[in-house]
């Protein structure tokens, strides 16, 4: 082992009792095996290649910057999760919106009949009203943490959905338009350019609103699902990105458990053969008493 002295030398100190050179060598043996025991066995007991700077100063850096990074893509997951939640909310509330303005289509289309009377087409209003407040409930009930998601309008500010594992992977979203999720254009009374459904021509116009109030929700909901689609995709990105650096982690940071245990029972055999090799380099100098009995 390097640093002892040879064989031949310390053979010629076993006459040399104030200087015991076979129990000094043996001690540094000793000392070497009982740190690289300590050191497999801190390895078995944590799970960890490199405990402490000392280990692998380099490593740890890149280990570091690999942790950092693995818990920034399970936090994006958590994000995206969240994200798509807001948008299913938002989605499922245009969903009965759209049901409830296809049955206000109807009965408008039942006014356009002249068939109706005047008290028939009072009742289909009253009806209609019902609807429109059913609908402003629903707008106005909408919310996330206090956000009204359907009005997510060209007019205000995106809403930002952080989707990685860094501060700029981020997408924005927002409705290109809003016309149809509140009934604020649909009202029958007080609001400009629009009429009663007491006439057919009246229902006519006022059903031309609802198809309008329709296609809005339709392209909203186009553009909630194309969103969520992308935060599908984007989600798929992040858990393979996870998974690779986990892995990268796991290779520089974590032991080898079967490696690190065969070194664990080499090193508790040489520290047995250390000791009792200590033992015996300090009985030797007991043989020099001989010379005097």
């Amino acid at each position: 082992m390097a640093g002892l002295v040879g064989s031949a030398a310390q053979s010629d100190q076993l006459g040399r009792v104030a200087s015991n050179l076979g129990a000094l060598n043996a001690q540094n043996a000793l000392n070497l095996v009982n740190r690289q025991l300590s050191v497999a066995q801190t390895r078995l007991a944590t799970g960890r290649r490199i405990n402490t700077a000392e280990d692998d100063p380099a490593n740890l850096t890149i280990g570091t910057k690999l942790r950092a990074r693995a818990e920034g893509f399970m936090q994006a997951l958590d994000n995206l999760g969240d994200s798509k939640n807001f948008l299913a909310t938002a989605e499922g509330s245009l969903q009965k919106i759209n049901d409830i303005l296809i049955k206000i289509r109807t009965k408008s289309q039942q006014a356009i009949s002249d068939i109706m009377g005047t008290n028939e087409r009072s009742d289909i209003e009253k009806e209609i009203e019902g609807y429109l407040a059913e609908i402003s409930d629903i707008n106005n009930e909408t919310q996330w943490n206090g956000k009204k998601l359907l009005q997510m309008s060209v007019g205000g500010a995106d809403t930002v959905f952080q989707t990685g594992a860094n501060a700029d992977n981020t997408v924005s979203f927002k409705f290109g338009r809003t016309t149809g999720h509140s009934s604020s254009n649909l009202h029958l009374d007080g609001v400009s350019n629009r009429g009663h459904v007491n006439s057919s021509s009246s229902a006519q116009a006022y059903m031309s609103s609802v198809d309008s109030a329709i296609a809005s929700i339709s392209v909203s909901l186009r553009e909630v699902g194309s969103m969520m689609s992308r935060l599908t995709f984007k989600e798929e990105q992040v858990t393979v990105a996870h998974a690779n650096t986990e892995a990268a982690f796991s290779r520089i940071m974590n032991a080898d458990i079967a490696r690190e245990q065969v070194k664990a029972t080499t090193f508790l055999i040489l520290q047995q053969i250390a000791t009792a090799s200590l033992s015996q380099a300090n009985a030797n100098p007991q043989a020099v008493l001989a010379l005097f009995r």
